[in-house]
Order: structure tokens, then C-alpha cells, then sequence
């Protein structure tokens, strides 16, 4: 064997049980942090809430997940809900919850944006207007949640010195393999980075549930401030933790419904993903590296299958790494995941390598339909017809 040869098998192999060790501990913290549930305590004074729901277009599961929130065991609570076209689809499913739940404070505010380069703060800062209480849940319109979650996270919130609340993310529901791979994602490599985050003093706020004050985000800037910004939950995170406030991760989970996704949607959504982690830190960016054991792995077996210890480690590494993974999702979701979990997961993680290559390079971010440039701490600027032709070139 060359020399060349050997140092190639051994960097990658050590990349590779490196990043077996980096993913096994983050899972660890993530097993513990969901046993946490087990033990949590329930509100036991309850501040009147005001959910913000920004709406576009039909989500899966629509009604439902705005029906959970409307079914709450809470003693009082409004939902606003916020759209930027009057004709949105979504109109008409909050439309129905307002007629299904009448006991629940419910507005509709249909207007359009405000100009901010991230659309869905601009949804955001339409509702936050008709807000009636000072404690403020934003809440994504594809989340379902049980109804002692408002109790749950209320208690996080009551915690001395606590600003901000945010919980782990659970994908269920998958009819296709995009969807599946979606929700294996969310269930293991996005749920396992927050907790390791969480365990290291370095929260990773995901937006899809925030629970703050609104006193106390108009003291740190207020929200206009995040009108130009991609990431505005976890740049909202990093603000609150820089200025001493606690930066909560619930246990309580919520649950995102992904169920007929195709491969591409999957593969735009996880391109846009890593260009926020990207341009919210490159160092951590880099060292995401180690979150992909798989590949690494697989490439120091390609080049070392005549020598059967390497080999082994290299695929016992691998399976590892593919039932390290669904037993996170049973854990997670609290039932079986397809057999094809199995399988999914180092293919999975070669992708998502591939993805983390084109986010390094790429500048421009889509979003919903929304095309925008991106830079450090996630900044948002116009795409110029100048920048669009030479995107256009480069890819």
C-alpha cells in the first residue's frame, strides 16, 4: 500500500470514528434531555398568552395543527393569526377554527408586509400589533402540540431569570421517502445539534416554537430589529444569551407534520439549512463536519477493504451510526421507525455532506418563493438582476 494510500485511510477513518464519537455523545445528551419530560412541572401561576400564527398557503395537516392550539388546557390565551395576501388558502382553515372554537379570542389580520427582506417577520410584526398580553408564544403553522403544552412551557418560562423558551422539534407522519427523510433528520441530526447546543451552554433556538416576553424583547431591540435577518430564531437566541437572559429548551415536544414531501423539496430545504448555519458561524460550520461520520467512514473502506480490521471498524462504524440514529427517532416519536430508517440513514448522511459542500459556496438563499442574498449572521440583501446573472453563470 502507498504511502498516500495509508494516509488517506487513516485521516478518513479517524474522521470518521471521531465523528461516530461527536454523533454517540450528542445523542446521549438528547436521550437525557427527553427524559426530562418525565419529570417536568406544570405552571403553577398561568400569565395570559398571545399565540402568533403566520399562515401561507395550505400546510399538511392545517387544521389540525391550528386546532391544537385552540384546544389548550389553559386559563387564558388569544391567537392571532396573520397572513400577507387576503386570498391565502390558509384564510379560509382559520376562518373554520374561529366558527369551531368560539370560546377561544381569535383575529385574523390579512394585510400585507412590511417590507423586511424575511417575510415571515414582517407577518410577524402585523400581528404582534393586536397583541393584548405581554407573554408572546410564536408559533409556526406546521406544528401540532398536545393540549398541556401552553402549561408545559409556561413553568419554563417562570424560571428566574428565563427570557425566552423554545422546545425540541419531533417530524412524524411520512407517506414518501422525502418526507421520511425529513422527519429522520429532524428526529436525529437537528433534535441531537439543539440538545448538544442546549448541553454546552450555546442554545440553538428553532423558531417553530418561541415562547418570550414582549417587555423584554422591546428592551433587547425589539423584533423590527430581525427584519433583514434569515435566522432570526437563533439569532434571537444568541441576543437573549448575550444579555443574561436564560435561553430555555423544553423538553415538551411539538410535531411537525411532513408527509408527501419529494426528494427535492427535502434537498431545498436542507441547502437553505445549512447556508444558515453557514453564515451564522463558520467555525461551528466546519466543525458540523464531524456530525457525518458516515461518509467518512465508507471512503476509509473503499480504500482499505483488503485489510479486514480497518474494513470492519469502517462498517461497523456505519451500521452503528444507523441504529445509533433510529433508536433517537423511537425515542423521539415513541413508536418503531420504518425498517428503512436503517437504510436511510448513511444515505442520508452522504447527501447531507454533499449539501454542506454547496452551502459553503453559496451566496443566494429561496425561501418560499422569496429570493434573497446572504451573508455574515445570516443578513439578508436584495438579489439585483446583476447578481442574478451571475448566480446564473456559477451554477
Amino acid at each position: 500500500m502507498s504511502v498516500d494510500r495509508e494516509l488517506a485511510w487513516t485521516v478518513t477513518l479517524f474522521l470518521g470514528l471521531s465523528g461516530l464519537a461527536c454523533t454517540t455523545l450528542a445523542q446521549v445528551l438528547t436521550h437525557r434531555k427527553l427524559s426530562q419530560r418525565l419529570t417536568q412541572t406544570l405552571a403553577s401561576a398561568c400569565p395570559p398568552i398571545t399565540v402568533l400564527k403566520p399562515l401561507k398557503g395550505l400546510d399538511e395537516g392545517l387544521y389540525e395543527n391550528l386546532a391544537s392550539i385552540a384546544r389548550q388546557d389553559y386559563p387564558a390565551f388569544e391567537i392571532i393569526f396573520g397572513v400577507e395576501d387576503p386570498a391565502d388558502p390558509a384564510v379560509a382553515v382559520a376562518l373554520k377554527i374561529r366558527r369551531d372554537f368560539p370560546h377561544v379570542p381569535m383575529q385574523i389580520v390579512a394585510r400585507p408586509g412590511r417590507g423586511a427582506l424575511n417575510p415571515k417577520i414582517s407577518n410577524l410584526l402585523n400581528m404582534l400589533e393586536l397583541a393584548q398580553h405581554d407573554c408572546v408564544l410564536i408559533s409556526d403553522s406546521n406544528v401540532w402540540v398536545d393540549p398541556g403544552y401552553l402549561r408545559a412551557i409556561a413553568a419554563e418560562l417562570e424560571q428566574p431569570n428565563v427570557g425566552l423558551v423554545s422546545n425540541v422539534i419531533v417530524g412524524r407522519g411520512e407517506e414518501t421517502v422525502g418526507a421520511l427523510l425529513e422527519n429522520l433528520q429532524l428526529c436525529s441530526f437537528v433534535i441531537a445539534g439543539v440538545c448538544f447546543g442546549d448541553a454546552l451552554g450555546h442554545p440553538i433556538v428553532v423558531g417553530k416554537s418561541m415562547l418570550l416576553r414582549r417587555s423584554e424583547l422591546e428592551r433587547l431591540g425589539g423584533l423590527h430589529t430581525m427584519a433583514d435577518v434569515m435566522a432570526e430564531d437563533y439569532v434571537l437566541g444568541q441576543r437573549y444569551h448575550g444579555a443574561g437572559l436564560g435561553v430555555v429548551l423544553s423538553a415538551h415536544p411539538v410535531y411537525t407534520e411532513n408527509r408527501t414531501w419529494d426528494l427535492s423539496r427535502f434537498v431545498a430545504r436542507h441547502v437553505r439549512w445549512a447556508q444558515l448555519r453557514r453564515w451564522g458561524g463558520l467555525s461551528t460550520f466546519i466543525a458540523e463536519l464531524l456530525m457525518y461520520p458516515v461518509p467518512w467512514l465508507l471512503a476509509s473502506f473503499s480504500l482499505v477493504r483488503d485489510v479486514d480490521a480497518v474494513a470492519a471498524t469502517a462498517l461497523l462504524g456505519v451500521a452503528w451510526k444507523a441504529i445509533a440514529d433510529a433508536a433517537l427517532v423511537w425515542h423521539v416519536r415513541g413508536s418503531r421507525p420504518p425498517l428503512s430508517t436503517l437504510v436511510l440513514v448513511p444515505l442520508r448522511d452522504c447527501l447531507l455532506l454533499a449539501l454542506w459542500c454547496v452551502a459553503l459556496l453559496r451566496r443566494t438563499i429561496v425561501w418560499r418563493g422569496n429570493r434573497r442574498r446572504i451573508g455574515p449572521g445570516t443578513s439578508l440583501m436584495p438579489v439585483t438582476p446583476a447578481l442574478e446573472q451571475t448566480r446564473s453563470e456559477a451554477y
